[in-house]
């Protein structure tokens, strides 16, 4: 568990050390990134940033988790009636920064294992977005946009697949529009209700 500073002048520096890793991260992608280099971009030793984290692991961790918090701030978790918009919204942000995409799509895929520090984290952050999404799914099927057969739940964990697919698509080839591919996606869905109905 990360040591945190007890004092206002160590929680500044703490939040100082992630906002550059984030910085370093976004700039120099995933294997660029090293506890030397961050230390250096503060002018600090490298020892000095695991005063304040158990590991460059537990840096990234952080970093992820302060990131997710940032992507909720900016709004894309409020009206069901928005909530499919917003996350194709996050989806085109996050093509800005293939750093910390890399980084949450090698770490989402290490925390499979049981043991591995990230686990809880990304099963919550999952469960979070799927209980968005298929709230969302459920709000626009009572609104006519969605078929009404279609599971709310299955559909939330497709969507989420389809975010993350085609994220790691776009690193390997940057031709790739992840949030275009995503919006094609969700337009699928709505487009279905017509032949339900028709």
């Amino acid at each position: 568990m990360a040591r945190e500073g007890r004092f206002a002048k160590g929680t500044a520096r703490r939040e100082s050390i992630l906002a550059t890793a984030t910085e370093v991260l976004a700039r120099d992608g995933y294997r660029g990134t090293s506890l030397r280099s961050i230390a250096r971009a503060l002018e600090l030793e490298p020892a000095h940033i695991l005063y304040y984290f158990d590991s460059r692991e537990d840096l990234l961790q952080n970093v992820i988790a302060r990131w997710d918090e940032d992507q909720l701030i900016q709004g894309w978790e409020p009206d069901p009636a928005l909530t499919l918009d917003l996350y194709i919204g996050a989806i085109r942000r996050n093509l800005e920064i293939p750093g910390l995409i890399h980084l949450y799509l090698i770490f989402a895929a290490e925390a499979a294992q049981s043991d591995h520090p990230s686990h809880d984290f990304f099963r919550e952050r999952f469960e979070k977005v799927r209980r968005m999404l298929a709230t969302a799914v459920e709000y626009e099927q009572n609104a006519g946009r969605i078929d009404p057969a279609i599971d709310p739940d299955r559909t939330a964990r497709l969507l989420i697949a389809v975010a993350d697919g085609v994220q790691l698509q776009a690193l390997m080839n940057p031709a790739i529009d992840a949030a275009d591919d995503l919006a094609a996606t969700i337009t699928q869905l709505r487009s279905r209700v017509d032949h339900a109905v028709s």
